[in-house]
């Protein structure tokens, strides 16, 4: 609230002091109107005035024949790395999914502006593919490690999880041992009670959360969420689980490789395409001799 607060502080100045600039500058005529190729890009049915221009293939609105012959194999990764990047929303994946969203409007909108697509396309297909080699290999792999390396307790049983959550058990004890003590070891940690002060706060703390959760409309559809990840993730996180994980890590590290290879043979026969001669011509030379100009590359 109060970082809210301190940008709406700042941001009253600045948008005073630019009205104030653009109605001094305005009946100079310095503004002037819209040029038609850019109204074009937000009102439909605007053209230039020009056929020719009207006509050309690059002015015309973009189409997903076009986003799959440029995108690639990027294409199909894009919509899951803007669900992803939806479901977690932080300071960077926001600024990114509204970049991906602007560059979506214009590109639909002029067939040339497409170019603009590269970077968010890429960055929503470097989310998937780490989220996906994140979730089916590595997380996978130490877990898998991890019930390898269970250690039998005293009586023959298994401890319940894997190795990885020793240090999470042992968490309570490091507590313990780092508390102050009152003569008999972690007694006086428990024996001590705490302040009346305290107990306010934490029950404010808790009417606050209270509150906020009857307030949320969101808040079952987060809760059940959160309940379907929990589930999901018991799933996957079984030792059944975690070797499918690593099977289907495996496959996508296999088709990762072939779409690389693909891709590599893709861009440099895109690359021989586009560096032939584009405009010829016959020449003719004082002697009669004719040649071929194929200087325009």
């Amino acid at each position: 609230a109060q970082v809210w607060k301190r940008r709406v502080q700042l941001a009253m100045p600045a948008a005073a002091l630019l009205v104030v600039a653009t109605a001094a500058i305005l009946p100079t005529g310095y503004f002037g109107p819209l040029s038609s190729r850019v109204r074009g890009l937000f009102l439909k049915h605007t053209r230039t005035g020009n056929p020719l221009v009207d006509s050309v293939a690059e002015h015309q609105p973009g189409s997903t024949m076009m986003y799959r012959q440029y995108l690639q194999n990027v294409y199909p990764l894009v919509p899951c790395g803007f669900a992803l990047s939806l479901l977690r929303l932080t300071d960077a994946n926001t600024f990114l999914l509204l970049y991906g969203a602007i560059a979506y409007f214009f590109a639909s909108k002029m067939a040339r502006l497409v170019i603009l697509l590269g970077p968010p396309a890429s960055a929503f297909g470097g989310v998937a593919l780490g989220f996906g080699f994140d979730f089916l290999i590595v997380d996978a792999l130490l877990r898998l490690l991890g019930y390898a390396a269970e250690e039998e307790e005293p009586g023959g049983k298994k401890s319940p999880g894997p190795a990885l959550d020793v240090a999470a058990r042992e968490e309570p004890k490091e507590a313990l041992k780092d508390a102050p003590q009152g003569g008999n070891g972690g007694a006086g940690l428990l024996k001590s009670k705490p302040k009346p002060s305290q107990l306010a706060a934490a029950a404010k703390a808790r009417r606050a959360e209270s509150r906020r959760a009857e307030t949320n409309p969101f808040g079952g559809v987060a809760a059940a969420r959160e309940e379907a990840a929990a589930a999901v993730m018991a799933v996957a996180d079984s030792p059944g689980g975690v070797k499918t994980r690593l099977c289907m890590g495996l496959a996508l590290a296999l088709a990762t490789i072939y779409a690389y290879y693909d891709f590599h043979a893709y861009c440099h026969r895109m690359a021989e395409g586009s560096s032939r001669p584009q405009i010829m011509f016959k020449a003719t030379y004082s002697n009669g001799q004719t040649v071929m100009v194929d200087d325009y590359r």
